[in-house]
């Protein structure tokens, strides 16, 4: 590794990077003329997938160098070796982070199909701050969809969990009733029915203006000149079907690597649902001196 500077800006060079950059595929410029094609036309899955952890492969930052440079105390050292310290502490607090697994639904392996999002993706739009500016938009032509489905393909899970996803997107889907006037909302889980059988249902009760079907999703595929999207799924022992604007799949809360590896190190067996008992309390371990700081 060696530093070097190209047009006023200083680079690392890294001499293990362990494979070269892919090369974006592109049309031919015969097929390029007269029309509005992309030109780019993406990485292949396996490609991507390759290229992503090749991305990653350098283990440091993106090697720009820049903080070294403008540091005029001169406190950052590329080269200085990690340390270890004992530190001697009354409590370890174990807070839960948070990932969220966005499970695929059939029909639209690897994210194909525009007009169908997350529910983190629909949060950022209900953000003023958002890429939208608090608009729900249809990616595919970015007109404001009229009919948006909230689906649940998610496997078995812990009740607490299964609860803590299906409330995040029912929350989004009053706000998005609030945002749109006279929008159409599904909501299609195959766990609403337990759902509304726990504590929630005297909330959900409160809910007017969504349709809340107990059905496992089956298929999605775009339908149409709008790219609208058809939702096949079981519902009372038969096959059904609905078309949406906009679907946005739920996700489902866990815990981040970095979590589970320090539980595990602290010999506390951990998972999502456990920061779910008691929320805003602090709750002991069956390792004396740890404990877990529960979700608000």
């Amino acid at each position: 590794m060696y530093i070097y500077e190209k047009k006023g800006r200083y680079i690392i060079a890294f001499t293990d990077i362990p494979s070269k950059r892919a090369e974006m595929p592109e049309i031919s410029v015969k097929e390029r003329k007269g029309n509005f094609k992309e030109v780019e036309t993406g990485f292949p899955e396996d490609v991507a997938r390759a290229e992503a952890k090749r991305c990653l492969s350098c283990r440091r930052c993106l090697g720009c160098a820049l903080c070294w440079a403008e540091c005029d105390p001169e406190a950052i050292n590329f080269d200085l070796p990690d340390q270890d310290f004992d530190l001697q502490v009354d409590k370890v607090i174990l807070t839960s982070g948070m990932e969220r697994n966005i499970v695929s639904i059939a029909g639209n392996i690897s994210n194909k199909h525009m007009n169908i999002v997350t529910d983190l993706q629909v949060e950022r739009m209900l953000a003023d701050t958002g890429p939208s500016n608090g608009l729900i938009i249809c990616p595919q032509d970015g007109e404001i969809p009229k009919k948006i489905g909230f689906v649940q393909s998610l496997g078995a899970t812990d009740d607490k969990v299964r609860d803590a996803a299906l409330i995040f997107g029912i929350n989004e889907a009053i706000l998005a009733q609030k945002k749109i006037d006279g929008v159409e909302i599904g909501f299609i889980s195959p766990t609403i029915n337990a759902f509304k059988a726990s504590a929630a249902k005297s909330e959900l009760d409160k809910v007017s203006g969504i349709k809340f079907v107990n059905g496992t999703i089956v298929k999605a595929a775009e339908v149409g000149e709008n790219k609208e999207i058809e939702v096949r799924y079981e519902a009372d022992g038969s096959e059904k079907s609905d078309i949406f604007d906009l679907l946005v799949l739920l996700t489902q809360p866990q815990l981040p690597p970095s979590i589970e590896e320090t539980a595990k190190q602290l010999g506390v067996e951990v998972s999502y649902a456990s920061f779910l008992d008691t929320p805003g309390e602090m709750v002991e371990t069956d390792r004396p001196g740890v404990v877990l700081a529960q979700n608000l």
